[in-house]
């Protein structure tokens, strides 16, 4: 097995275990093998799928992107807010030469034909570097596309509830537990939908295309939303729902997600930045300063308990939140506007205390209120982080808090 390395602060995305991408840094393979790929590329998708395996072939998804009509300048901003809204939208890649730009120097790149890469997991980094193996694509794939892909899968899928990568040197073949991507939580949600959709995929190999499979995820959420409410009343609440924050680019990024493409794809295609915005507080109005001066927007409650966590960098552990009960109760009456200081308690006391779930669904909100402006890997800096039975916290250095 060969190997590849990036610079990891070169690379414009995360790498995951269970993500498979198309390399081809020398575009050898635009009349050899793109013809198979782009023919038989559901069903490559699905065998890919089967393994608890994602299948990144950059030229056909942003492809499908492009003909489908998608706002890519909105797209572009959720994942660059610090643009400006006149802005030119940056060359958005349609193969696989990005990655040379990241690659390590050294590698006979001319002799460089196409091939699978894989990331084999922190086990294999180095300090500067990721690793990848790389497994050429052989010259009959024309004529057998699919015993590759199953041989490949069978080798580098997961297999029952282990997540492996294999080295092989000196004739011994070492396995890993890759627990980057083992306690992953969005890692293990995929593997789960993994089993719970094989029998799915058996019946239907072949995908539709990526407009049709979102127009169809659109047209059925009111269904799916009718079925739930005659199952489940929804809870009172004078907040909006995280469904009903959502902005119109978060749902068309979100619908991309569901529909085929994966993390990996959209960051390689829009490359998030990395450059994070000063968070001013103003009159109880917050406002990235540095992102063309947005306002986050949330109801009162929720911004007055971000407010709290905003100004306690060293984290707030949940059980302790009644501790903190007073200083809460001044910023929610100075933020809120309501008389009613009865019904100010109550909110107060119910938001801090810990045995009710209403400070996480106000976490939620919070978070929603950052999502529906941005993408994921840059509002994790803002909204309020922990692991459970930790203190909660929101990373952003202080020093990039100003209060005015």
């Amino acid at each position: 097995m060969e190997y590849i390395s990036f610079y990891k602060d070169r690379l414009p995305f995360t790498p995951r275990t269970n993500v498979v991408i198309y390399f081809d840094v020398m575009g050898i393979g635009e009349k050899l093998f793109y013809p198979t790929l782009y023919e038989n590329y559901g069903s490559i998708v699905s065998k890919f799928h089967r393994g608890g395996l994602e299948f990144c072939f950059l030229p056909k998804i942003a492809g499908e992107i492009g003909l489908d009509g998608m706002d890519l300048a909105k797209i572009y901003h959720y994942f660059n807010p610090q643009a400006g809204p006149n802005d030119h939208i940056p060359y958005i890649p349609h193969d696989d030469r990005d990655l040379l730009e990241y690659m390590v120097e050294g590698y006979d790149r001319g002799h460089m034909g196409p091939g699978l890469i894989q990331y084999m997991g922190e086990h294999f980094d180095e300090e500067e570097t990721y690793t990848y193996a790389y497994t050429p694509i052989p010259t009959d794939f024309e004529e057998h596309p699919r015993d590759f892909i199953e041989r490949y899968v069978s080798e580098h899928g997961v297999t029952r509830n282990l997540f492996e990568v294999h080295r092989t040197t000196g004739g011994s073949s070492d396995e890993y537990n890759c627990l980057d991507y083992a306690f992953d939580e969005d890692s293990v949600a995929d593997k789960r939908k993994v089993e719970q959709e094989v029998q799915r995929e058996q019946a239907a190999p072949e995908r539709p295309s990526l407009w049709r499979r979102m127009t169809g995820f659109i047209r059925n959420v009111p269904a799916e939303q009718s079925r739930q409410a005659t199952t489940a009343p929804a809870p009172v609440s004078d907040e909006p729902s995280v469904e009903e924050m959502m902005s119109e680019v978060q749902i068309l990024v979100e619908h991309l997600r569901r529909s085929g493409v994966g993390e990996i794809a959209l960051q390689r295609l829009f490359k998030p930045t990395t450059q994070l915005s000063r968070i001013r507080v103003h009159y109880g109005r917050i406002y990235l300063t540095d992102y063309n001066n947005m306002e986050i927007k949330m109801h009162p409650l929720s911004k007055a308990i971000y407010l709290l966590f905003l100004r306690h960098p060293e984290g707030i552990q949940f059980s302790y939140l009644p501790e903190y009960r007073r200083e809460l109760l001044q910023m929610y009456e100075l933020i809120s506007g309501r008389d009613n200081r009865e019904d100010i308690r109550r909110s107060i006391d119910d938001v801090t205390d810990p045995t009710r779930n209403s400070i996480n669904e106000k976490c939620s909100r919070i978070k929603q209120a950052f999502l529906r402006e941005f993408d994921d890997s840059i509002a994790r800096n803002y909204y309020i982080t922990g692991g459970r039975g930790e203190a909660k916290k929101i990373v952003l250095p202080q020093e990039m808090v100003i209060w005015d």
